[in-house]
């Protein structure tokens, strides 16, 4: 008896914004901003060097779970598969955009590490001034992610 092998191609789906939901995830996790804004005012402040790097730990943190939830919310329901056929031009900046996420947590873990040490080992001005500048340049990069996901809203707001 012969044995019959079929194959099925899977169409390659694309990766598209679901607007409304990615939007209204964003609008509802009011302590994922706080969290963030209070980072940034603990960077610009500059306290005593003990006390940058022990508020920075908790705030870094707590930003990183929060910011698990948000990205994995965006995921789940801000991003969704198309079919390549119902598929816009902003494919590319949509897959772009949710690959960000990965980065962008793994970038906060380092963080974290960085300023546990120092706060565990004790570290001069310096060495803290290190932890806030690339805890800056996190926090650069983070803006660029939250300014390209909402020119992903909008560009499919306006489309549709």
């Amino acid at each position: 008896m012969a044995t019959v092998v079929s194959t099925v191609r899977a169409a390659k789906k694309t990766l598209v914004v679901n607007s409304a939901f990615l939007q209204e995830i964003k609008e509802s996790h009011p302590e994922f901003w706080h969290t963030l804004h209070n980072v940034r005012q603990v960077c610009e402040d500059m306290d005593e060097p003990s006390h940058v790097t022990r508020n920075l730990v908790r705030l870094l943190n707590d930003l990183r779970d929060q910011m698990s939830l948000q990205f994995a919310l965006e995921e789940a329901y801000g991003y969704i598969e198309v079919a390549p056929e119902f598929s816009s031009s902003k494919v590319n900046a949509a897959e772009k955009a949710m690959a960000q996420h990965c980065s962008l947590y793994l970038q906060l873990s380092e963080l974290i590490e960085k300023a546990e040490e120092l706060q565990y080992r004790g570290a001069n001005a310096a060495c803290v001034q290190e932890l806030v500048d690339q805890t800056q340049a996190f926090d650069e990069k983070l803006r660029e992610h939250e300014q390209a996901e909402n020119g992903l809203i909008e560009g499919s707001l306006n489309a549709g």
